[in-house]
């Protein structure tokens, strides 16, 4: 069958059929004369046309219900087998307010509440947003470009201490999808035993089941603090009903009647009370499209993460809260066959800029949170900007190519990100490389003397920096850097020189050595060694056999270790040297 529904209105009455208002975006479903809902579609935006196809031959009639207005009822009409029915229907103008409804203070709950409560009459509105988005979601009308994020909060939940993102590279048919409503049911919406804790949120096409409706009472909530000017409708599990469950109030606009969000709170979960200071619950937000269609725009469950610890007055093991897990999903863009018919929210965003020690703009600088899947780079101007933030603390890290090199790790900056409107702001500076360098040798031991080469006076004021490999590129742990220069240390006699180097005489036979050991990722790091004079550099594999007094009194590594040996000079200009080396050849 098909049909149009328009709208109904005295100064329509007498024009003609192409003049009148079709709606979009209203909920028609054919009725069977045992007031069953057979099936639903949504009316075509701009025409009001849809179509519609009985099951079997019989008696049926069509609702059409539209968000913010009384619902329409068609009289009872016969379809046989075969019969291409057309229906031209008018639908009301007549629009639902909830402004004025009021809190049922001191009322018990209803279960599916009767027709004339007001909460019937709120519950009315939020059934309609669900049956379109459970609709929606039924037929992957669209697809989801989805950002999913677990944060591990601080046991107060105001600190966030890691945060791990990821983006679905593959489209999605539903931000998420619900365990099935019987499993719920008889099962419970969390499970929680000594090895895991599993939790489960609702989507529209459970809170709409039987199921849920019959082991659950409703009543209208005022928004209060929580949702200033907004009507709520509560639900909690009937008193019978003991199974780990939820317990929640949807959110909607009296003045549109719109549903907003559903926030929920898990009840009955039979755990220690230091875990339930975590506020175990969720929140789901919904968004209804220009063409009627409703999706879910957002979506996160927020459960605690336990401990052990011994109580101070029984001397047992105790549980106890160590920090808060949330997960939740982003919907970044919506897809449908017209393009992209949703683009989501930023969210809460860290604005600033990183600063060279000269306080301009430093680009290329990565700025990130702790964890992975939270990072952006500077712009030319050194500016950034971090989305899709909750509320809370962040700490906030920076790096650069030029202190990645040194392995050197500014220290995070605490920032507090309040609302989704309001960005944070952060500058961050970067320190002068010659304040990373006496940080990363450790000022303390810095030489303040000269060392003392044939033909002049260097400074030790270099850093030597470079990742060790093997033969097939990987890093080499706990190999040794072997460095050499002709030069001996300035207060040190000539005689003493010559002893301490086995009695050769003369400036040109003095040697200043320095080794430092490789990390597990193949890293090393040679600090204060001089600059402006030439500096042999070799690497000795972790067991590789060697004379180590030769090597020790060898006048030069060259000659022991022919083509092994990497000749550098390390500017006076540029302390700071790079040198990446392979094991058995210089590069």
């Amino acid at each position: 069958m098909r049909g149009r529904l328009v709208e109904e209105r005295a100064d329509l009455l007498e024009r003609p059929a192409e003049e009148e208002s079709g709606i979009g975006g209203a909920m028609m479903t054919l009725v069977d004369r045992s007031g069953n809902d057979v099936e639903q579609v949504l009316t075509r935006t701009g025409t009001g046309l849809f179509e519609l196809s009985p099951p079997d031959p019989g008696e049926y009639r069509l609702k059409a219900e539209r968000i913010g207005y009384e619902s329409t009822f068609s009289d009872y009409f016969r379809v046989e087998v075969g019969d291409t029915v057309t229906v031209r229907m008018t639908a009301r103008v007549e629009a639902v307010s909830l402004v004025g409804i009021e809190a049922d203070v001191g009322r018990r709950c209803e279960v599916r509440p009767e027709e004339g409560l007001a909460v019937a009459r709120v519950w009315n509105e939020a059934r309609k947003a669900l049956a379109a988005a459970a609709w929606t979601q039924e037929r992957g009308l669209y697809q989801y470009e989805m950002l999913r994020i677990r944060r591990h909060l601080d046991r107060r939940g105001r600190r966030i201490e890691a945060e791990d993102r990821s983006i679905d590279s593959a489209y999605t048919d539903a931000p998420y999808v619900a365990r099935p409503v019987d499993s719920l049911v008889a099962g419970g919406f969390a499970r929680i035993t000594s090895s895991e804790s599993v939790f489960w949120a609702p989507d529209a096409a459970v809170l709409l089941s039987d199921q849920f409706l019959d082991t659950h009472c409703l009543k209208v909530t005022d928004g209060g603090t929580d949702a200033p000017g907004m009507v709520g409708l509560s639900f909690e599990p009937v008193r019978e009903r003991q199974l780990a469950d939820i317990a929640g109030t949807m959110w909607l606009d009296p003045r549109t009647a719109r549903l907003r969000w559903l926030d929920f709170s898990y009840v009955h979960l039979n755990v220690p009370g230091s875990l339930l200071a975590a506020a175990p619950g969720g929140r789901v937000e919904f968004e209804t499209l220009p063409n009627g269609t409703w999706i879910v725009t957002s979506w996160s469950i927020r459960m605690f993460l336990p401990g052990e610890a011994i109580h101070p007055l029984t001397g047992r093991p105790a549980a106890t809260l160590d920090g808060i897990t949330v997960q939740s999903g982003d919907v970044l863009r919506v897809h449908g066959t017209e393009g992209v018919v949703y683009q989501g929210h930023t969210g809460g965003r860290i604005v600033g800029t990183v600063r060279d020690s000269l306080q301009v703009g430093l680009p290329g600088a990565r700025v990130f949170l702790e964890g992975s899947g939270t990072e952006v780079v500077t712009d030319a101007q050194g500016r950034f900007e971090l989305t899709h933030l909750r509320p809370g603390v962040y700490t906030v890290y920076y790096t650069h190519p030029y202190l990645e090199e040194l392995w050197y790790e500014p220290d995070g900056s605490e920032v507090e990100v309040e609302n989704a409107w309001v960005p944070a702001e952060l500058e961050l500076s970067a320190p002068p490389l010659e304040e990373v360098l006496d940080d990363i040798c450790n000022d303390g031991s810095r030489p303040r003397a000269p060392v003392v080469a044939v033909d002049k006076v260097a400074w030790r004021n270099g850093v030597l920096t470079g990742v060790v490999t093997d033969e097939e590129g990987q890093p080499l742990p706990e190999a040794t850097v072997y460095l050499q220069a002709v030069a001996y240390e300035a207060g040190r006699t000539l005689i003493e020189s010559s002893n301490r180097m086995g009695g050769n005489e003369g400036l040109e036979n003095m040697r200043l050595r320095f080794n430092e050991r490789t990390s597990d990722s193949g890293f090393y790091r040679a600090c204060w060694v001089p600059v402006g004079i030439p500096l042999e550099v070799l690497v000795v594999e972790k067991d590789e056999r060697i004379d180590r007094d030769a090597l020790e009194e060898a006048p030069s590594l060259a000659d022991l270790f022919p083509g092994r040996v990497q000749v550098i000079t390390i500017a006076l200009d540029n302390p700071y040297h790079s040198l990446d080396l392979r094991v058995g050849q210089a590069r």
